[in-house]
């Protein structure tokens, strides 16, 4: 049978080279920059952060006034505005003081947080070795991805690369580490796929996280996971490639909060929705935003009482400057501290905020047994 990208379908047991001589079974645990936990470990937590990030495009992917004196500036007030009116600075597309970020996430921590999942993937500078000391100096735990982001951050040579060493890539930082740091992956993703329709490189991104998830038994965690119809194109190569759908979390979830129908047959495939994007007016690139945190909220009320609070998730996606609180941004706790009450004021009941909160999470970033 063809695949999507045209590829041959995988048979199981999978035989594929370059993989590390043995997987080990990290079946019923959380693999976090710190080692394996227990899911019950985690407490509340954040699905969908970037702790270390650099989101400054790469030369062939400038966008317009990148170049320019004014994009090269420092964030400061003077320019703070500006910028999140949606213009470019390089400055705010980075995330990488370590002091800074444990002062940002320390809120969380303060407001009764346990775990952050850090989504930053290959190409988009992803740091093992300070996410590792971020944990320790700060009391959370925190989960690493992997595998690559949108096409405008995947290497050069991805097209000449096939499936297989792409799933070899991903595997590695899962078994063996990052880096050369020893830190693992304990997450597969973001994975980019936001194209309409999806790339080649996409498509062969997806399969490739797939496989990866097959092999090793980790979670995976989609930037998007398609738009519209094709989400089910991405769900599609996922279940050829033999994944667990409880396995499977489809970030960016929220004009799905205003259109309950295509939700509904998005979670009818058994997989998590994230709503993320939360409290962060202009940013990144003063596009995110689609729909108020309000209809946001209700959507997701209404998804709870039709029974679904099962397969929801929540994050912030903070990934800009703008967005932490030193620049005036709500940061990292504003989903305990303002989101989760407006979900209580619409009805939505204590028990269904922490299976959202705490069970969900606990439950999408465990590993199943990996393929024999």
């Amino acid at each position: 049978m063809a695949d999507h990208d045209g590829g041959p379908r995988v048979n199981l047991p999978l035989t594929i080279p370059d993989l590390p001589p043995s997987i080990p079974d990290l079946a019923g645990q959380v693999l976090t920059v710190t080692g394996p936990v227990d899911p019950s470990a985690l407490g509340p937590t954040l699905m969908h952060e970037h702790l270390f990030v650099d989101l400054r495009r790469p030369a062939h992917a400038l966008r317009p006034g990148e170049d320019s004196p004014q994009a090269r500036e420092p964030l400061t007030l003077a320019n703070l505005a500006r910028t999140r009116h949606g213009a470019v600075n390089a400055d705010n597309d980075v995330l990488a003081d370590f002091d800074e970020m444990l002062a940002e996430v320390g809120e969380f921590r303060r407001a009764g947080g346990g775990t952050v999942v850090e989504v930053t993937s290959l190409g988009i500078g992803r740091d093992p070795g300070s996410l590792r000391r971020m944990s320790r100096a700060s009391g959370l735990h925190i989960v690493m991805g992997a595998g690559w982001y949108t096409p405008t951050f995947h290497p050069p040579d991805l097209g000449e690369r096939t499936v297989d060493d792409l799933t070899a890539v991903i595997v590695r930082d899962i078994v063996d580490g990052a880096d050369g740091t020893g830190v693992r992956a304990g997450i597969i993703g973001e994975v980019g796929a936001e194209s309409a329709p999806l790339t080649p490189g996409e498509l062969k991104s997806v399969r490739a996280a797939g496989r990866a998830s097959r092999v090793t038994g980790a979670p995976i965690t989609f930037h998007v996971g398609g738009v519209g119809e094709e989400k089910f194109t991405v769900l599609d190569i996922l279940d050829e490639e033999g994944v667990d759908p409880s396995n499977v979390v489809l970030g960016h979830a929220g004009t799905m909060a205003v259109d309950l129908p295509f939700a509904r047959r998005v979670l009818a495939r058994g997989v998590f929705i994230e709503f993320d994007f939360l409290a962060s007016p202009g940013s990144p690139w003063g596009h995110l935003v689609l729909l108020g945190d309000h209809k946001v909220a209700r959507g997701i009320a209404d998804l709870v009482e039709d029974g679904y609070s099962g397969q929801i998730l929540l994050g912030h996606d903070v990934c800009q400057k703008i967005q932490l609180k030193r620049y005036g941004g709500q940061g990292y706790s504003y989903i305990p501290d303002h989101f989760l009450p407006a979900l209580r004021r619409l009805g939505v009941a204590d028990e269904a905020v922490h299976k959202i909160m705490v069970d969900n999470p606990a439950r999408a970033l465990t590993f199943t047994t990996p393929a024999p």
